[in-house]
């Protein structure tokens, strides 16, 4: 088996080839009264997919009357709630792009992000947008084109006065490779870079991920909706039916009362739950088959064990949507390392250096191919050159094997990240912003493995002068420039650095000394 075999019904299949606003017009039509959205906290507010059709057509109607075009990028910044969905999907149904932003980032990275992908209007709640304020600006955007959430907010337009306007048709020009998305990641030689995610990615994405447990109706959307992960659970729902169920954010706290108060069927876990206070209740879960993806193998057992659920791996990113998953019906497959085979939309292969295939067993870098993957890096022509091969092949820069059933293993990154509580971060980002510093001479940001964080960040810097830095500067100048999760946790001083005989840092060399933490590396949030 190369592929894995998948059982769409006639509603998923009818689909494929079609645009969002098709799939919210069949969804609302084959289950206008089935929950779509609701919010577990704050207002608790609801909407049926019949309802969530007609919220996405008002605003897009006023989006368009406020003077939004096809082809126009959206930035959009607001926190999980019922608006983000609405208003993601009412910006791709009037053919324009949302532009995600992450209300963590700092000013220099709205800026970048939004003057990077062209941004042309602004959307998001009012607190959140008017610190960000300059110059009657934000970033690029003049504020005759903000639309704010909200009282008091900046921005010549109301979200709540154009989410109430009277409904107009729809375009019927958008097609399949219309932009939906332009979806910023963490890149591993820089700064960020937005992929551009089409209708048919999404299209594909949903369709396949319902048709991976078409029973699973009730959807934790516990991760930040402007990431990947609750974008891709609204998709999977939108071809079945599905309703999500909305939180503030993560909470390991709140995790095990949401799954229970609301028979959630469909959550993303990790083995974090082994440690949960015990429960009679463990047992008693509609959780029954959940995707992880890096579970270490022998947290399988005890999860199903405690709590009854099938955990099963796969393998996805931004760039190609979901490549590989383990069935969950194969038992003998669980723990064992694998991420499982390619879904039925998708193919993969190993290549070595010189970019050949390289026979079953022998490791290599993983590349796929198929319908909906992402277009490119928005203005990255370099990038794309590089990472797209001849036939369509997209190089995920992982190590993996595949074995001759067409199982897959992962063995390592071939790029330079940072995986820290569910975020990824580009140690090259981390390098350029703190190596910019007066005083720092040479710079290497690695991670450090955290029992609670997966990974944390460390940056060992060559000062200029011995004694001319400290750790509370670095700190200092890391949180003027980057997000809170990206400011390093360690900082250690060095008087030089490895290298390679290429003359690059010897990163390898770093993450593999057997003592990362030191007794001179200075923990600055114990300051030990």
């Amino acid at each position: 088996m190369t592929q894995l075999a998948q059982e769409l019904t006639s509603h998923q299949l009818a689909l494929r080839g079609k645009t969002i606003p098709d799939a919210l017009d069949a969804a609302a039509q084959a289950w206008p009264d089935h929950l779509a959205l609701h919010e577990i906290e704050g207002e608790q507010r609801s909407l049926t997919w019949s309802g969530l059709r007609s919220a996405i057509t008002c605003l897009r109607s006023g989006l368009e009357a406020a003077g939004v075009q096809p082809g126009d990028k959206v930035g959009v910044m607001i926190a999980n709630q019922i608006e983000f969905p609405v208003a993601w999907l009412a910006i791709v149904e009037a053919g324009a792009a949302i532009v995600p932003l992450n209300p963590k980032y700092t000013g220099r990275e709205v800026d970048f992000v939004l003057t990077d992908a062209g941004t042309t209007w602004l959307l998001g709640t009012g607190s959140l947008l008017a610190p960000h304020v300059e110059d009657g600006r934000i970033g690029p955007v003049a504020l005759d084109r903000v639309i704010s959430l909200g009282t008091d907010g900046p921005g010549s337009f109301s979200y709540k006065e154009l989410a109430a306007t009277v409904p107009t048709p729809r375009r019927t020009d958008i097609t399949p490779l219309t932009v939906a998305n332009i979806q910023f990641t963490s890149g591993t030689t820089g700064l960020p870079k937005g992929c551009l995610l089409t209708h048919e990615y999404w299209m594909e994405l949903g369709i396949f991920g319902a048709g991976r447990d078409q029973e699973a109706m009730r959807v934790l959307a516990d991760h930040p909706f402007y990431y990947m992960q609750n974008q891709a659970y609204l998709m999977t729902a939108l071809f079945k039916g599905a309703a999500l169920y909305i939180t503030p954010g993560l909470s390991r706290r709140k995790f095990m009362g949401w799954l229970h108060d609301y028979r959630i069927d469909f959550a993303w876990i990790d083995e974090d739950m082994l440690l949960f206070p015990e429960d009679p209740r463990d047992r008693d879960l509609a959780l029954k088959r959940a995707p992880v993806s890096g579970l270490p193998g022998d947290a399988y057992a005890p999860l199903q064990e405690r709590f009854g659920i099938t955990a099963r791996e796969c393998y996805a990113s931004t760039e190609i949507g979901t490549g590989t998953v383990v069935p969950f019906e194969r038992d003998d497959l669980a723990g064992n390392g694998s991420m499982g085979f390619c879904l039925s939309n998708r193919e993969s292969k190993i290549v070595n250096e010189k970019f050949e295939e390289v026979p079953a067993g022998v490791q290599g870098e993983l590349c796929f191919r198929g319908p909906g993957m992402m277009l490119g890096y928005h203005n990255r022509p370099e990038a794309n050159a590089e990472l797209f091969l001849p036939g369509g092949w997209f190089r995920t820069g992982d190590i993996a094997v595949k074995d001759e059933e067409g199982q897959h293993f992962y063995v390592g990154r071939l790029r330079d990240m940072i995986r820290r509580s569910g975020e990824n971060i580009s140690a090259a980002e981390v390098e350029m912003h703190v190596g910019a510093m007066p005083g720092v001479s040479d710079i290497a940001a690695v991670p450090v493995p955290d029992a609670e964080r997966e990974e944390e960040v460390k940056v060992i810097i060559v000062p200029e002068e011995a004694d001319g830095l400290t750790a509370d500067e670095v700190v200092a100048w890391a949180r003027q420039g980057l997000a809170p999760f990206k400011v390093p946790r360690y900082v250690e001083f060095r008087a030089e650095l490895p290298y390679t005989a290429s003359g690059k840092v010897h990163k390898a060399a770093l993450k593999s000394e057997p003592e990362p933490l030191n007794e001179h590396v200075i923990d600055t949030k114990t300051k030990a």
